[in-house]
């Protein structure tokens, strides 16, 4: 639901720019992208003809370094979609305190129709079109909706075309082409590690096999499901589009992923009852986890919640109705911006060891990807009770006041 994203989008920048106390001018240009650009990208058909699909890459802002963020394939993508999670990248690079700024890229296609070699060739046309956009000092692309790892290493190709090959210039890629250890798993283990964090600061006693719910059973959702686990959490229940499973005890996360692997479905898991996916929100539990898509819990939904803690790992996944009725029922809300920061954290600890020739070993990625989400989480949860205001809107404070500062550093900005 672009619509949904880039409405909730602009409202957080909107309640973020208010809270700061920011003239007109600076809120537009936090809001306004540095660049838009808009591509033709052509495949093979499976009946030779040519397939044209529509391509996108907003480059939000470069402030602070290059353009980093991902590449998604999918119907559902727009320029306004696309505008809107370049905006939120700006945001989470900068308060993870990394040396990156925003961008996003996309290309509305049937993706899950396309067999290898189209989906080969449409990557490699997308990066052809937009060759001289990107760059590991320019643009750095990742992995995102319907996008892996060969993915991006077809697109490394296609950028070094001829010359030297330069694995920086994406993220998300296979080890053999300098990806990093832990970055399959970086988003889950960046929405539990801020979760156990959050829980342990605001005094929320998860001990003792604390419950989750998750929506969503893509990378995200299936990652922090097997990463509570091993904390010791259950994860009562999980659901897709089409289907969800309960088990009050815990569910067989064993079982559910071969399942899902196998057939594509959740129906018939042994040792769980049957849900409605818009049931999943009034399970009872300590925490939820909205890892599907934008918009899928709005204030109605919010009324259902049962959960001590809601941990965004989707995009945008509450509308701001939900966000203020979950503030006043006194909910603790940990925004996407923070929650699900972790992939975008080891995407640039894996440029980083490009741009190094080095390579860290999975222990390693982690245990800096723990402090930098425990820091940042810290720092969000101080401001939001020094400043009496919501998780969300510090977060958002934090990241905003990093970008104009480097702007007027720069002196793209006059001083305040």
């Amino acid at each position: 639901m672009p619509d949904v994203l880039a409405a909730t989008a602009a409202r957080f920048l909107d309640d973020a720019c208010e809270e700061l106390g920011l003239p007109a001018g600076v809120h537009e240009w936090l809001r306004a992208s540095e660049r838009e650009l808009t591509v033709k990208v052509s495949i093979t058909g499976a009946d030779g003809d040519v397939r044209v699909f529509t391509g996108h890459r907003v480059q939000h802002s470069s402030v602070r370094g290059p353009y980093k963020g991902g590449l998604r394939l999918d119907d559902s993508v727009t320029l306004e979609e696309t505008r809107a999670l370049a905006q939120l990248m700006t945001v989470k690079t900068a308060l993870a305190d990394l040396p990156f700024g925003g961008a996003k890229g996309g290309v509305a296609c049937p993706a899950k129709e396309l067999d290898e070699a189209q989906r080969e060739e449409l990557a490699r046309s997308y990066t052809r079109v937009l060759h001289g956009a990107l760059g590991p000092d320019r643009d750095v692309m990742a992995p995102d909706m319907n996008v892996d790892e060969q993915t991006m290493g077809w697109i490394a190709d296609a950028w070094a075309g001829n010359g030297n090959f330069e694995p920086a210039v994406v993220t998300g890629k296979p080890l053999e082409l300098g990806g990093s250890h832990g970055r399959e798993a970086a988003t889950g283990r960046g929405v539990v590690l801020s979760t156990l964090h959050a829980a342990r600061r605001e005094g929320i006693d998860l001990a003792d096999g604390g419950r989750v719910a998750i929506q969503g059973t893509g990378n995200v959702g299936l990652w922090a499901a097997r990463l509570f686990a091993q904390q010791g959490l259950r994860v009562v229940a999980m659901a897709k589009s089409d289907g969800a499973v309960h088990a009050p005890d815990d569910l067989d996360l064993d079982a559910l992923a071969r399942q899902l692997a196998d057939e594509g479905s959740l129906d018939g898991l042994e040792g769980a009852d049957q849900l409605d996916p818009e049931d999943l929100l009034g399970v009872d539990c300590d925490v939820l986890v909205p890892a599907a898509r934008a918009g899928m819990l709005d204030g109605d939904g919010a009324g259902r919640v049962r959960a001590r803690i809601v941990a965004e790992g989707a995009n945008g996944p509450l509308t701001p109705d939900a966000d203020e009725a979950l503030r006043e029922r006194g909910v603790l809300v940990l925004p996407d911006v923070l929650a699900n920061v972790g992939g975008v954290v080891v995407s640039a600890f894996e440029w980083l060891q490009d741009r190094r020739h080095e390579r860290w070993d999975e222990a390693t990625v982690n245990d800096r990807l723990r402090e930098r989400i425990e820091t940042a989480t810290d720092a969000v949860l101080e401001r939001a009770h020094e400043q009496d205001t919501t998780a969300r809107r510090a977060a958002y404070a934090i990241a905003l006041e990093r970008v104009l500062g480097s702007a007027r550093a720069r002196g793209l900005l006059p001083r305040a």
